[in-house]
């Protein structure tokens, strides 16, 4: 794709550029999936309790991973609304700031993860059976999140100039990796050392490896438009500033996220080992169920943050409405497809049937709960790109705290309904949390863009000194 065509991108008809643009990323997304979904189905066959450690390992690994979602987000708004405006050297800034600025704060995690991890599986549920299981994979992936923050950062990037391809051909090519050195270290085949439910983080961070390494050259490279120099990463403070400003919020909001996610299995965790493996493998295909959610949320960010770099805020608020629409139909017929599916999809993980009969509930209450969820998903992608990210992680927020944990406790354990109870839990409060945000973003007041004119801008005369000595050299 050439500068031509991405300054071209936000003139194009809204719905086939929208599905241009997600298409991959769903693609790149569903095999982000196939990460935790090869983990699930080969360590499934381990036995419950070794999904049941997967499952209370994962709100925790989130946690960490949310942070550095956070500030893909403001290299996502940043760069798309500079390749708008048509900065395109700002956009190249940006992008070694957010990188050389993620990778430190990455290392900080991984160090608390492995200081604090055990601790904290344990205060979420992980009881005698499942804690040593559960750190052993723990330990091993929070070793890894330079590496998974390195490839945050390079999607969101490439998305942000319209490029959502590259991404997903690097994911397939990791994902394929993932899923073939799985069983090989997870049961010893071919010779490979049989290492257990740690085989599984094993491969993960193998192909993370390999991830991180193409996406760094990519980018030192200029094979795709943006062309990283070193003094592209020597700190910024101003510019630090504005990724912490977008970004903060956003990180919040995925930590506020996964804390939820923490309470809510310390919440199932309370009804048994079964009732916890029911629900991390319904979460994992629920997880598949939002991906055009997630695709055409994230392309719906990047034409937003264009449209607003070009100045062009009513635009902005049609394609946010579009997008909005297209997912609710989508999301409709998914899950009137897992009325009928879900029990089998449940079986293809686990042949429990205390498992399969709780997961199958799950999936029939909560498929359409997710079909809220979409939507509020793509107009979060929207504020996304508008860099409005204290509002995005407010409903978000609101949505898991003020509805999903309360109504999920009080209906399974007061309404007396148990397990089923914390599934309309979930169904309710993805009803109320669209409702409320969309009753907010008709207003339309988060159409405006977070990037300065060139008068206005303070990294612009540092920016020409670099360039001008990147020039020399």
């Amino acid at each position: 794709m050439n500068v031509s065509q991405r300054e071209n991108l936000i003139d194009e008809p809204v719905l086939p550029t929208l599905f241009k643009l997600s298409w991959p990323i769903m693609v790149g997304e569903s095999m982000q999936l196939m990460y935790n979904l090869a983990d699930t189905f080969w360590v499934g066959r381990l036995g419950p309790e070794f999904l049941a450690a997967i499952t209370v390992s994962f709100p925790i690994i989130f946690i960490v991973f949310s942070v550095g979602i956070g500030f893909s987000i403001s290299g996502i708004a940043l760069v798309s609304q500079y390749t708008g405006a048509g900065e395109h050297e700002k956009a190249n800034l940006v992008t070694g700031q957010v990188l050389s600025f993620a990778i430190m704060v990455s290392l900080i995690f991984s160090f608390l993860g492995l200081i604090l991890g055990e601790h904290l599986l344990i205060l979420i549920g992980a009881d005698e059976e499942v804690l040593p299981l559960a750190w052993s994979y723990f330990r091993i992936i929070v070793s890894g999140i330079p590496l998974m923050f390195i490839y945050f950062i390079f999607s969101a990037v490439l998305q942000g100039i319209g490029d959502t391809k590259t991404p997903m051909y690097l994911k397939l090519v990791a994902v394929g990796a993932n899923v073939i050195l799985d069983p090989l270290l997870i049961f010893g085949w071919g010779g490979f050392p049989e290492l257990s439910i740690a085989g599984a983080a094993v491969a993960t961070i193998i192909t993370r490896f390999l991830a991180a390494i193409i996406g760094i050259y990519i980018l030192f490279t200029g094979k795709k438009q943006l062309h990283l120099h070193p003094h592209h990463l020597r700190p910024r403070w101003n510019m630090i500033k504005k990724i912490v400003k977008i970004g903060f919020p956003a990180a919040v909001g995925d930590s506020g996220l996964a804390i939820a996610i923490s309470v809510m299995t310390s919440i199932v965790a309370g009804f048994g080992t079964v009732t916890l493996a029911a629900y991390g493998v319904a979460n994992r295909i629920t997880s598949i169920i939002r991906m055009p959610a997630m695709g055409i949320g994230r392309a719906t960010g990047v034409l937003v943050g264009q449209h607003l770099g070009a100045d062009q805020p009513d635009e902005a608020g049609k394609t946010a409405w579009l997008s909005a629409g297209t997912i609710l139909v989508i999301m409709l017929i998914m899950a009137t497809i897992l009325l009928f599916t879900a029990p089998w999809l449940i079986d293809f993980f686990t042949d429990d049937p205390e498992v399969v009969d709780l997961g199958a509930e799950y999936l029939k209450i909560v498929g359409f709960g997710f079909t809220f969820l979409g939507v509020q998903i793509v107009l979060s992608g929207a504020l996304s790109g508008a860099g409005k990210t204290v509002q995005q992680s407010f409903f978000r927020l609101l949505t898991l705290w003020a509805f999903q944990i309360p109504f999920s406790y009080s209906f399974a354990h007061y309404m007396g309904l148990q397990e089923t109870g914390i599934w309309w839990g979930i169904f309710t409060a993805k009803l109320l949390g669209l409702i409320v945000m969309s009753l907010w973003f008709i207003k339309g007041t988060w159409q405006e863009k977070v990037i300065e004119t060139p008068v206005q801008d303070k990294f612009s005369s540092e920016l020409e000194i670099d360039t001008e000595q990147a020039a020399g050299k």
